[in-house]
């Protein structure tokens, strides 16, 4: 077992983990949880990749802006003299899921997460998913 499957498994062990999908550097679904149906593993690649790159550009434009009022500390290092680059975000929707994505030289991990404290399941039907019981 390589590295990155002892890693995913790990993620996926945590209870409160609904689902993950990796993206290649051009937005495509590379891997995914079974847990995770295509069709949204897809919709998350798309819409995360979009808002990352879209987040990206403007997190640099603060950063060398210097505008007052911009007390943007810088992102991350991700290499040698670039410290404007978006290496990871978070985000809780008013559903109580969580998206997280972390990002790397030529992958995104995308890692969605329960955090009602109820059981998770996927809606068929538009809408994405719901906590089972609500």
């Amino acid at each position: 077992m390589s590295d990155v499957d002892t890693i995913l498994h790990q993620i996926v062990d945590n209870p409160t983990t609904i689902g993950y999908v990796v993206l290649n550097s051009d937005g495509i679904p590379v891997k995914y949880h079974d847990r995770m149906p295509y069709e949204k593993a897809v919709m998350y690649a798309q819409l995360i990749s979009e808002f990352y790159m879209k987040a990206k550009k403007c997190m640099r434009e603060l950063l060398q802006s210097g505008a007052p009022g911009a007390v943007v500390p810088p992102v991350a290092n991700s290499g040698p003299g670039n410290d404007s680059d978006l290496t990871n975000f978070r985000m809780r929707t008013k559903e109580g899921t969580e998206i997280i994505a972390v990002t790397g030289a030529e992958y995104i991990l995308v890692v969605v997460q329960n955090c009602t404290g109820k059981p998770w399941k996927w809606a068929d039907e538009e809408g994405g998913g719901e906590a089972a019981g609500s």
